[in-house]
């Protein structure tokens, strides 16, 4: 049994590891000198509550259904999302905004079809819309 959930880590990890640029690639970056007044600090609680969020709106894994059409095929890329974040008393406040008109060229629907979530610093979802 720990034989088979151990394989099953594996083929998830494994399934969902990033690509690696090959080292000739690689060789060509040169990372920017980290300025602080520069950057975008995205805060602990934030990364965590962002990642829960993120994996409860658009799951790992997760295609859309086949046959499905430009719009929908859209709405299920998560690059197609903006991410807005506001800090709140131990919670985390996320709300995933579509942008499918700049990213898919397709008109945007009238309504923002996106989804808001609150979760607390310890991981738990309090909420989503």
């Amino acid at each position: 049994m720990l034989l088979l959930s151990q394989l099953g880590c594996q083929f998830w990890k494994k399934q969902y590891e990033a690509p690696l640029a090959p080292p000739e690639v690689a060789a060509t970056i040169q990372f920017p000198e980290w300025k602080q007044e520069e950057l975008r600090i995205l805060q602990g609680p934030h990364l965590k509550a962002l990642q829960i969020a993120t994996n409860d709106f658009r799951p790992p894994g997760k295609a859309p259904p086949k046959n499905a059409d430009a719009l929908t095929q859209c709405l299920h890329r998560l690059d197609t999302y903006d991410v807005w974040l506001m800090r709140g008393d131990a919670v985390t406040f996320i709300h995933f905004t579509p942008k499918e008109d700049e990213r898919c060229g397709i008109e945007p629907l009238p309504a923002d079809i996106g989804a808001s979530y609150a979760i607390s610093d310890d991981g738990v979802i309090l909420k989503r819309q």
